[in-house]
Formats: structure tokens, C-alpha cells, sequence
């Protein structure tokens, strides 16, 4: 049975990679989607009723949805062609001001729940196989007021890029995706709580676009994809400038 696995699948950008991933990969028997909102994940399956869609309701920040999915996974067998790690959560403001409880959630939805659902997953993953981690322009450089959200980040992108090269051999790809601002439910909340910066004011990117080329990237063998132009320019800039001058730019 070929399947596609997609967390943080119930809104935004996992909502859009759902929906190209049906358009786009015809080949495959079932989708799997993965988040905490089993109601939003019911209601995806009926938007697409001909489409044989499984939803898994788990929270990925809690170890005991990993023991459940590596039971199913290993009940099931799945040949397992594509992977789209996209489950997280951002919050802003300072770091000290911040609850810590929030914070370490974060950290193991972002870093810990990235890392631990690829590991799952990859037994079931063979040769022309693909995954996709979310990552975040906000990986380039460290974000002031953002600083847990923009370090897990970090780690998502230095890991991608690490098993990439460790996975080569059995010619399995990963690749890093790292958007910029897009309409999303944490920009949403961000705006309603009038927490607005130069951040705001940078381009917004259409999040269908965005998954339909990430999942091209992916499957031609990227290593990191950046889209749009203003996002690449930064992402070229980030490695050219030191970073005390371009952290006070990335505060958010």
C-alpha cells in the first residue's frame, strides 16, 4: 500500500499539501493525515469523498502519540513514497516574559516531534521516496522575540540537511522547505493581539503555490527550497552578513 504521510494536515499549510498531493500524485492508495483537531481532519475527508484519506488524530508533542503511530504504522506495513513533516507552533513575544511550559512544548513539537516522526517513518520509506520538513526562513537567522520558535527552526534545517546526506545512499530525498510569511492561523492570532513589526510588512506568500513547488523540489532532489524572490535575496544575504547586523533586522 503507497501512501503519503502529512502532519499538521487539520489547517494551512498542511491543509494545501493535502489538497496538491491529490492533484499531483495519482499513484498513491491513501493519505494519511495527522494532527490534534480530529474534527478538521473529518472534515477534509469529506471535501475530497473519492479520495481515500485516513485520518490519525495524535499530538506529536506528546511521546504517547508516537508509541500509538509506530503500532499503526507497524500494523499496516505501508510503502511509505512521501513524508510531509509540517506539524508546528510559533508564539511571539520575549523570551523571559514568555511561559516556560509553552516554550518546551514547542521545542518538542518542533525539534523533538520533526525528528522522532521521520525516524518512524523511514523504516517504511524506500528508493524515490521524498520527505518534506517545514522549516522557516526564520532558520537563517536568529529572531529576536521569536528566539525558541526561530532555534527549533534552526535545528530543523541543519538536521534535514544532515540525513539528506545520510540517506543518499538508499536514494531517499529530504528536503528543507523555508517560507517566508504566509496567511496562516499563528500570523492571524499574531495580527488579532496587535503584535505587528517590519516583519509584517514583508511579503505574503500563497501557500498553495508554496506546497505545490515544495513538493516539486522535493521530488527533483532539492536540498532547500525557498520560495519566493524576496525570500531567496535573504536567504543569500543571511549567509553573506554576519549575524549582529542582521539579527536587530530579523527582530519580530
Amino acid at each position: 500500500m503507497r501512501i503519503a504521510v502529512v502532519t499538521g494536515a487539520s489547517s494551512g499549510l498542511g491543509k494545501e499539501f493535502v489538497g496538491e498531493i491529490i492533484e499531483k500524485c495519482r499513484e498513491l492508495d491513501e493519505i494519511w493525515l495527522i494532527a490534534r483537531r480530529k474534527e478538521k481532519l473529518e472534515k477534509i475527508r469529506q471535501k475530497y469523498p473519492k479520495e481515500k484519506i485516513r485520518p490519525v488524530p495524535m499530538d506529536l508533542g506528546k511521546e504517547e502519540s508516537f508509541v500509538e503511530l509506530e503500532k499503526v504504522l507497524d500494523e499496516n506495513k505501508p510503502d511509505i513514497r512521501i513524508l510531509v513533516s509540517n506539524a508546528g507552533v510559533g508564539t511571539r513575544g520575549k523570551f523571559e516574559e514568555k511561559d516556560l511550559e509553552n516554550q518546551i512544548n514547542m521545542i518538542n513539537l518542533n525539534s523533538k516531534g520533526c525528528a522522532v516522526i521521520t525516524k518512524i517513518c523511514l523504516p517504511y520509506m524506500k528508493k524515490g521516496s521524498f520527505i518534506v520538513e517545514t522549516c522557516s526562513v526564520s532558520s537563517f537567522v536568529p529572531n529576536p522575540n521569536m528566539a525558541v520558535y526561530s532555534g527549533t527552526k534552526a535545528f530543523v534545517l541543519y538536521f534535514s540537511r544532515a540525513i539528506r546526506e545520510e540517506l543518499k545512499p538508499r536514494g531517499i530525498n529530504v528536503c528543507a522547505l523555508c517560507p517566508g510569511n504566509m496567511v496562516s492561523e499563528m500570523a492571524i492570532l499574531s495580527e488579532a493581539q496587535g503584535k505587528k513589526s517590519i516583519v509584517n510588512k514583508l511579503p505574503y506568500l500563497d501557500m498553495k503555490n508554496v506546497a505545490r513547488d515544495a513538493l516539486n523540489a522535493a521530488q527533483k532532489g532539492k536540498a532547500v527550497y525557498t520560495p519566493g524572490a524576496f525570500y531567496k535575496f535573504y536567504r543569500v544575504v543571511s549567509k553573506l552578513l554576519p549575524h549582529n547586523l542582521m539579527v536587530p533586522f530579523a527582530k519580530v
